[in-house]
């Protein structure tokens, strides 16, 4: 239809003024803008309803014609005009209509998406004009830009913590599994394993389910974009508070990064957890000091490596049986708690103190060399840590035992050795220091 024959039929109902008037208050209060230009020219705009000015940010035609040149394509933003242009191009080549989304080319600069509606109609002179209406769709663009985001995370933290999410519809039976459910469980999904009858009375339906892979996500998420590792940070008291950091970043086309996407899993109680256990795992029960095998793994590593300086101490308590046989056990394990204590505060931090078993303890010192801080050491060990209580020459007292020690001692020679060797080598000293009359020290060299 004309557009000449559309305005008489207006005419024909209200009369010329009447139609003018209504459609003069209908362009006036109509939700978005309205417009009209030529397809023929460089996109002419030759009406604009006040609704458009206000969209694009402007107060007089003036300063609208000053943004958009007076022109269709100058509303469009920039970034999003070639393809709005070509896509209207397209649409218009099979029929008169086309529907676009774009941003506006706003004058200051604000992101205002609108939907736009047009039609291409020939007048009585054979010209033809696009006709368009837009809304302004902005809240749900940014709706749907957050649920669109909001899924992704959700697709990035279940691909992390190799979760499986499932969502079901009662009503229908419509269900949503999200996840790499055979990767996890070598199987395709079954209902069972969704509708758990505890869980629900209900009796369901078949369900229509639909499983959501991560296959194309995780493909995205290689080496270099993953991140994932234990830490911690320091709570109101100092004490450090245990988290999990996981984070992907996702990169365009271009390889640049867009979006970095995490999270801080609470792992703090499985952490405690586990540090408590490995420290049952790896410390002995009385003296709380490392036992045999968490002293190996510690040691081991040393040993093998070249030029390595170390020294290595065998320490035994001097007739800690007749301890037993004449006080008791019980007091037999107060003179080891004793001496736990005393090697601990002998050494340093770093030392690897240790009990092997029984009266036999170990120390390895990484870094003490033969010398005047080695002497000073075995000097203080020697003197074992009864010396204050110490009042006869048989070692007794009227407070309890007081037993001396011996020790076997070996120094690196510059070459690696193997744990055995280390150990034969200081059980040597030590039996040599027992021999000598007990309370000393003695060294041995490695083989």
């Amino acid at each position: 239809m004309k557009d000449q024959d559309r305005n008489a039929d207006l005419d024909g109902v209200l009369g010329p003024e009447g139609a003018q008037e209504v459609f003069a208050l209908f362009l006036e209060r109509i939700p978005g803008g309205v417009f009209r230009y030529s397809a023929d020219d460089p996109g002419y705009m030759d009406f604009a309803s006040k609704g458009l000015l206000d969209l694009m940010g402007c107060e007089t035609r003036q300063e609208f014609d000053e943004v958009t040149g007076g022109c269709f394509s100058g509303i469009v933003h920039p970034e999003d005009r070639q393809a709005t242009l070509d896509s209207i191009a397209e649409q218009i080549s099979y029929g008169d209509t086309d529907v676009v989304v774009y941003r506006l080319n706003r004058k200051d600069g604000k992101e205002v998406w609108v939907d736009d509606r047009g039609r291409i109609i020939t007048d009585a002179q054979g010209k033809r004009w696009f006709y368009v209406t837009i809304l302004d769709i902005t809240p749900q663009i940014e709706y749907e830009r957050e649920l669109k985001r909001a899924n992704e995370r959700m697709d990035i933290l279940t691909a992390l913590n190799n979760d499986v999410v499932f969502d079901i519809e009662c009503k229908t039976g419509h269900a949503e599994v999200f996840g790499d459910f055979e990767e996890r469980f070598s199987r395709e999904p079954r209902q069972e394993d969704f509708v758990v009858q505890r869980r629900c009375h209900k009796e369901h339906c078949k369900l229509d389910m639909h499983v959501n892979g991560l296959g194309k996500l995780m493909e995205d998420i290689n080496e270099e974009s993953l991140v994932d590792f234990e830490t911690f940070t320091e709570g109101p008291n100092g004490e450090p508070v245990w988290y999990r950091y996981q984070s992907v970043v996702l990169y365009d086309d271009e390889g640049n990064a867009v979006r970095h996407v995490g999270r801080l899993l609470d792992t703090h109680d499985m952490m405690v957890r586990e540090s408590q256990f490995r420290r049952k795992a790896e410390h002995d029960s009385l003296t709380g000091l490392y036992n045999r095998a968490a002293a190996l793994n510690r040691i081991e590593p040393v040993l093998h490596q070249d030029d390595a300086a170390y020294t290595f101490f065998l320490i035994d308590i001097d007739d800690f049986k007749g301890v037993n046989d004449t006080y008791g056990h019980p007091e037999g394990d107060r003179v080891l708690v004793e001496l736990a204590k005393f090697l601990t505060n002998a050494m340093r931090q770093d030392d690897v103190v240790a009990r092997l078993g029984g009266d036999e303890f170990a120390v390895f010192a990484k870094g003490l060399e033969d010398g005047p801080a080695l002497e000073r050491i075995l000097d203080h060990l020697t003197r074992g840590p009864f010396a204050a209580q110490r009042t006869t020459d048989d070692g007794a007292s009227a407070e309890g035992p007081t037993p001396s020690i011996s020790v076997g001692v070996v120094c690196s020679n510059g070459s690696a050795a193997d744990f055995d060797e280390l150990y034969a080598a200081a059980d040597a000293a030590l039996y040599e220091a027992k021999q000598r009359g007990k309370s000393q020290a003695c060294r041995k060299e490695l083989a």
